[in-house]
């Protein structure tokens, strides 16, 4: 069986047992499982980023997941004496356990103390096999990993770059806020999304195409409590977490991509042309939007460039999805100066803490368009 979704159509919520293939600027991949679980957690994973292309067509590469085995057993020895890779975020490993008939085995665990998963890469097939023991709904994640890094290593070797930024569209265009870490950048995704009816592109991560394409990379969704509470319905997905940041407390709801969606009823939007820049300046707090020359937003894209942890997560230093290591990303990496230059761009000037409440629309609204229409 394929799946029921006519080409072009980003809805990949419940797709049916089978495969799938998603595509993102040319670069096909073909998902086969007899779970439909799965094939619906990796595309729903991928789309919108990625549309979903018609079953018949050549994908460069083939993830297979079967549940079997299980086919490695830990013992609590299985990443002894071997060469072991550390991802970052959540301390996921991976080891080398056997290379045999051209066919790369690697081990893998998702967090300490779970059930091992093997990936079986063959290069000359340009398959790769994750085996996951049955019922081991972690190691599934593992799937959502590898569709990711196929798709991230190929842009980010071919001229794309990968900012630490939030991204709305509004209006067919997109919306992008920069700022630092724990900047407020979620903050105002939320809040676009909620009083400008802008459809959610990302709150952490988003792709620029050369030609100014923004893609909404997925990664988990974290929505301030407070603003989570403005929305009617079940959050039973969503994960609270509390931290105190720069002795300020922030309180966030943690979620999926599909989580998300389910939960707040969120409209997603596929890659849409960059439209305007929001940088958020908390330092000199005036409660103003103002017009950003071309050296303040060099400056703040340049910071927003700086994410070695994540480009290292989005590489493929094993060869698990035959995609291009860290370093031919770095060689392949497209211009910063200009990336985002030939658009509008404001410098928001309110302090962190009052960005859940303060009138930013309304602050914006001279020099971004279609901010007038919010608070």
């Amino acid at each position: 069986m394929t799946l029921g979704i006519t080409p072009g159509d980003r809805t990949a919520e419940k797709p049916v047992n089978g495969h799938g293939v998603a595509q993102l600027n040319g670069v096909r991949l073909r998902v086969e499982t007899p779970t439909p679980d799965v094939l619906g957690s990796v595309l729903g994973m991928l789309v919108p980023a990625c549309s979903v292309a018609s079953p018949d067509v050549v994908a460069q590469w083939t993830l297979k997941v079967e549940e079997r085995g299980p086919e490695v057993e830990d013992g609590g020895g299985l990443f002894d004496g071997r060469l072991v890779l550390e991802l970052p975020y959540g301390g996921r490993r991976l080891a080398v356990v056997g290379a045999d008939d051209g066919v790369l085995r690697v081990a893998a665990c998702y967090r300490p103390g779970a059930t091992p998963v093997v990936m079986e890469v063959d290069s000359r097939q340009q398959v790769t096999r994750l085996v996951v023991t049955p019922g081991d709904g972690l190691g599934l994640r593992w799937a959502d990993y590898l569709g990711r890094v196929f798709f991230a290593s190929r842009l980010l070797a071919s001229g794309w770059r990968m900012l630490h930024a939030s991204a709305v569209a509004v209006d067919g265009v997109a919306l992008v806020f920069l700022a630092g870490r724990h900047g407020g950048k979620s903050t105002l995704a939320h809040r676009a999304v909620r009083e400008l009816g802008a459809r959610f592109l990302a709150d952490d991560l988003v792709l620029i195409g050369p030609d100014g394409t923004v893609v909404g990379w997925p990664t988990r969704i974290a929505v301030p409590a407070e603003l989570v509470g403005d929305w009617d319905g079940n959050f039973d997905g969503g994960r609270r977490e509390h931290t105190v940041v720069a002795s300020v407390r922030r309180d966030r709801v943690l979620f999926t991509p599909a989580q998300h969606r389910a939960a707040l009823g969120i409209a997603y939007s596929p890659p849409v042309p960059l439209g305007a820049v929001v940088i958020v300046d908390g330092d000199e707090a005036s409660g103003e939007g103002v017009r950003a020359d071309a050296g303040m937003l060099q400056r703040a894209v340049t910071r927003a460039a700086h994410v070695p942890q994540q480009l290292l997560y989005v590489s493929d230093p094993l060869g698990l999805m035959g995609g291009a290591r860290l370093a031919d990303q770095v060689a392949g990496a497209g211009q910063l100066k200009g990336l985002m230059s030939g658009v509008p761009a404001a410098v928001l000037r309110v302090a962190v803490e009052h960005l859940r409440s303060a009138p930013v629309w309304r602050a914006l609204e001279d020099v971004i368009p279609g901010t007038g229409g919010g608070r």
